[in-house]
């Protein structure tokens, strides 16, 4: 009976260790090569969502998945690079590339929105970037795949999600909604209000089918437990202590794995707000819960006025419907 309840406790703890592990050798690596940029917040929330969560929630295959995530770094940092636009600009540009290549690779992938839109709210150029997040991203498939050989994890089935008009009529609701909300944040370069996971939140909870919407108070909390403890954990154990950054990440990484495992909630933006927090500059740490706090309300306000809108067009149609 021990033996058997101990290999529950494996199986369960397993996917949480490697996804720790994976999060914490990127900010050490970062930390070590003195590159904040090699950090890629958005790599803690794919970690949840493929090795921590029981099932993936995302319609993709590992190929499409590292392609489309990978491509959508490579606009990010072109955008960055090459586009002489104001930041308002080019955020709705790093989301309309970003959807594109989610709707073009027919997955439902849409962590690629932060990879591409974080490089461009923080200016990033480098390609250090994109290779960061193109092997981050194949040790946690490669990591996934193992698991699934083991019998630890159940195997991922994908199935094309093929564009159609109530698709791409969504997406410019969804964008345009974004892109709005996004404004001031730009041109005020208050950032954390638009930080790339709440946008990825929106447009997941936004999406027809969505049971992200029926347990929004726990994402909210999860959300903001995750901002908390990155910025406590960096000021207390780095700032104050002198602690390597990797330590006061293991710290907030295992805080919001342990929390979504714990609630049965497996919320992918919370694990990239938890990591967000150890590439921001020091002056705007205490500022980023706040701001992390208020750009979660407004984008769920977004959410459901989506979704309150989809639900009356249907009511209107049944009625309208013809009675045989």
């Amino acid at each position: 009976m021990k033996k058997v309840t101990f290999l529950k406790t494996y199986r369960k703890m397993l996917p949480a260790a490697i996804s720790l592990i994976l999060a914490v050798g990127m900010v050490a690596a970062a930390e070590l090569l003195h590159d904040k940029e090699i950090i890629f917040p958005e790599i803690t929330a794919v970690t949840i969502g493929a090795l921590t969560a029981p099932r993936q929630p995302w319609n993709t295959s590992r190929l499409r998945l590292l392609l489309t995530i990978t491509a959508a770094a490579v606009a990010g940092v072109g955008i960055s690079l090459l586009v002489p636009l104001p930041l308002v600009l080019k955020v709705p540009l790093a989301m309309i590339c970003s959807i594109s290549l989610v709707t073009l690779s027919k997955t439902e992938f849409l962590p690629a929105i932060s990879a591409c839109v974080l490089p461009v709210l923080l200016g990033t150029k480098s390609p250090v970037y994109i290779c960061s997040v193109a092997v981050m991203t194949s040790l946690i498939l490669l990591a996934q795949l193992l698991l699934e050989r083991c019998g630890i994890r159940e195997p991922n089935s994908f199935s094309p999600t093929a564009p159609d008009r109530k698709l791409l009529a969504l997406r410019i609701k969804q964008i345009t909604a974004a892109g709005l909300i996004c404004i001031l944040p730009a041109l005020t370069h208050e950032i954390f209000f638009i930080a790339p996971p709440l946008i990825v939140a929106f447009f997941e909870m936004s999406k027809p089918g969505s049971k992200l919407l029926e347990r929004s108070p726990q994402a909210v909390m999860l959300i903001m437990l995750a901002a908390v403890s990155g910025v406590l954990s960096r000021f207390v154990l780095t700032m104050s202590l002198g602690l390597p950054l990797a330590v006061a990440a293991a710290v907030s990484c295992a805080v919001i794995l342990f929390a979504v495992s714990s609630a049965g909630f497996y919320f992918p933006p919370c694990g990239a707000i938890a990591t967000l927090p150890f590439i921001i500059p020091e002056e705007t740490l205490f500022r980023f819960p706040f701001e992390i706090a208020a750009g979660t309300l407004v984008f769920l306000c977004a959410a459901y006025g989506i979704s309150r809108e989809r639900r009356i067009i249907s009511g209107f149609k049944k009625i309208l419907r013809p009675q045989n």
